[in-house]
């Protein structure tokens, strides 16, 4: 599945990354005072404010409030040369960082004082301190001093207290919103009826697979089809193995006739099998085997494959190895169209 692009609005961000298999991405205080120089050097090239940060030993936390529309070309920056620092600084080779940041846009600023105390927290959590400010890579601590810092927030905010349960549920609220833009401005978009995706759908699987896109649990859509969460999971697992065989297909040209970005929904299941009967080499028909079943396989296969005499080798692997039938190619011949020949007959 490709990826969805970023938000790119002005705004508040929530931001956090890690480093490649968890493992720790500051070894020392330098490390972590370059990091923050970079962040600096980075936001007087981007124009943006840190209203919260939280540097932990294999990840970290950024409030940060972009003026621009630039927010991964930013990131971009600051993970690459921190990479380049790190890696030249410890003789090592590789990536630094588990993958692309994560990141969340605050797309009401109701959440901001919650997402703070949440950020800030972060080293009582770890239980590396006791109360606010005591870790020092952490803005409320205020130990360093950048013009990125942005403390007006910050200052009207009473952290003595730990998050309460709204807060916390504020929290997960902001970071499992999806969100879509109305009038140029980025709101959170409301669920759908979960009823709705198996009406507008035929395929019980890409209906699953939308309403898990559009941030509904496996356990309420299992709820809702009297299935098991683990039935649910096995379900997506095996619809994006699907998806990943068609586009493999379609990247080699073999739907040459349908413009290149054509999606597997589009396209459909029987299309999809009765091309890759056609033209899939031998490990991708025994993979659609695994993915659509022998029932389904055999289906399209009688209805679409069995009578062209253009298939006649195919056809005979496909019933030899596939169905396990003892025929020769001269069965193939023999093979009846079944529509030509209700033409004939209504002729």
């Amino acid at each position: 599945m490709s990826r969805k692009p970023r938000v790119e609005k002005a705004g508040f961000y929530h931001i956090i990354n890690r480093g490649v298999a968890r493992t720790n991405i500051y070894l020392c205080d330098d490390d972590f005072f370059r990091f923050l120089e970079i962040v600096q050097e980075a936001s007087d090239e981007y124009r943006f404010e840190i209203y919260s940060f939280a540097l932990m030993s294999n990840h970290y936390h950024l409030l940060i409030h972009m003026s621009d529309t630039n927010l991964s070309s930013a990131l971009q920056k600051i993970n690459s040369r921190y990479s380049i620092y790190f890696n030249n600084k410890y003789k090592r080779v590789g990536p630094l960082w588990q993958g692309r940041f994560k990141s969340w846009y605050v797309y009401d600023e109701s959440y901001l004082k919650s997402l703070i105390k949440y950020i800030e927290y972060n080293p009582i959590k770890a239980n590396m301190t006791q109360s606010i400010g005591e870790c020092k890579w952490t803005m409320s601590s205020k130990y360093t001093e950048f013009t990125m810092l942005n403390y007006e927030m910050l200052d009207n905010i009473e952290l003595s207290k730990e998050l309460n349960e709204d807060e916390l549920k504020k929290i997960d609220k902001l970071h499992h919103a999806k969100i879509e833009f109305k009038d140029d401005t980025v709101v959170k978009k409301e669920k759908h009826d979960l009823k709705s995706y198996f009406i507008a759908s035929d395929s019980k699987e890409r209906a699953i697979f939308k309403a898990l896109c559009d941030r509904y649990t496996q356990k309420e859509i299992g709820y809702y089809l009297g299935l098991s969460h683990v039935a649910i999971s096995k379900i997506v697992r095996i619809y994006k193995q699907k998806v990943k065989l068609f586009n493999k297909l379609r990247n080699k040209g073999i739907f040459w006739s349908y413009r290149k970005d054509v999606t597997y929904d589009e396209v459909g299941m029987g299309l999809f099998i009765e091309y890759l009967l056609k033209y899939g080499d031998f490990d991708n028909i025994q993979l659609g085997f695994e993915l659509f079943g022998k029932r389904v396989m055999k289906e399209v296969w009688e209805k679409k494959l069995k009578a062209d005499k253009s298939f006649i080798k195919t056809n005979l692997m496909l019933a030899r190895v596939f169905f396990g039938m003892d025929v020769e190619s001269d069965y193939f011949k023999e093979v009846k169209i079944e529509r030509f020949e209700k033409l004939k007959l209504l002729t």
